[in-house]
Order: structure tokens, then C-alpha cells, then sequence
């Protein structure tokens, strides 16, 4: 404690001996390093500040993607378990089920040719398909048996679709593939 007294009467003594020209620019140099120094101290806290914020920032937004994929992966799953418990239901009979909707929409329908039992994706889907050939029908009837065909139960698809108009009957021959689809026992 007594040598920062000495100290301190040391600086009071060569204050005194400074001219008022001498002081006033001392004064105005600790103001100036003073102010560089809270400039320097202010600017550090800032930029620490702006760069905590960023990042805070870029991980709210991972954390949004993060939540959005898990809605989507949620959705997507959800579909999947319908798809599969739709499949695993399906137990369609394709030939007699397309017999009844053709006499539904009054159609007759002169060959259905099965085709064999096909595997898809990792083996777990098997697909049946039946290809038929109708002729002289209307486009009405058509579309009724096209449409009753897929809307009906299990998972039936019309796969392809040929169609030859017949001008001077005003009717058409179609050649149509249908398939169902189910899960692999």
C-alpha cells in the first residue's frame, strides 16, 4: 500500500510540473485510448453476440428440417402400413372379378388370357395380371368397366389400355391389361 501512495504522489508531482498545453493533451490522449479501449470491448461483445445468435439460428433451422422430415417419414411410413395392410387383404380372384364387372357395366367379354404370377420390388409383392380383348363395345361401357374395375376391392390396376375405334359401328376394340397385386405369402 505504501508504494502505490509513492507512486501516486510521483504521477501528482510530474502532473504539476507539465505545462496546461502538456495536460490538456495527456487528457485528451487517455480519452482517446480510453474510448478505443470500450470501442475494442463493445465491438468484442458484439461480434460474440452475433455469432452465438448464428448459431443459434442455423440450428433452429436444422432442428426445423429435422422436424419436418420426421412429419414426412411419419407420412410416408403411415402410407406404407396402409399400402402393405391393403396388400395383405387383397385376395382377388382376377378372372371371375373381372366377369362380374363386365356383366355389371353389360359387357361380354370373349378372351381373358392369365398370365403368370410375377415378383416385383424385393420380392415381397407378387402381381397377377390377366389380359383381355373386347370388341364392338361402346365408349360408356368402357369407361363404367374400366372404372368399377379399379374402384372396386383389393388392389386392381389397369396396366394398359389399347383402344381401335370402329367408324362405321360408332364402337371400338380394346385390349386391356389388369393386374392385382398382393403381398407374398
Amino acid at each position: 500500500m505504501e508504494s502505490l501512495k509513492t507512486l501516486l504522489s510521483n504521477l501528482q508531482a510530474r502532473w504539476a510540473a507539465l505545462s496546461a498545453r502538456e495536460q490538456r493533451l495527456l487528457m485528451l490522449m487517455g480519452a482517446a485510448v480510453s474510448a478505443f479501449t470500450l470501442f475494442l470491448v463493445l465491438f468484442s461483445f458484439g461480434s460474440a453476440a452475433a455469432t452465438k445468435e448464428q448459431r443459434i439460428q442455423t440450428k433452429l433451422e436444422q432442428l426445423e428440417k429435422v422436424q419436418e422430415l420426421a412429419t414426412s417419414y411419419g407420412e410416408a411410413e403411415a402410407q406404407r402400413r396402409a399400402a402393405e395392410q391393403q396388400l395383405t387383404q387383397s385376395n382377388v380372384r382376377l378372372m371371375s372379378y373381372l366377369e362380374q364387372k363386365a356383366t355389371q357395366a353389360g359387357l361380354v367379354i370373349p378372351t381373358m388370357s392369365p398370365k403368370g404370377d410375377t415378383t416385383l420390388g424385393d420380392g415381397r409383392i407378387v402381381e397377377s395380371s390377366v389380359e383381355l380383348t373386347m370388341t364392338d363395345i361402346t365408349v360408356r361401357n368402357l369407361v363404367d368397366f374400366l372404372g368399377s374395375v379399379e374402384s372396386g376391392s383389393g388392389v386392381v390396376k389397369v396396366k394398359y389400355l389399347r383402344v381401335q375405334p370402329r367408324p362405321a359401328s360408332e364402337n371400338l376394340t380394346a385390349w386391356v391389361n389388369v393386374a392385382t397385386y398382393r403381398l407374398k405369402q
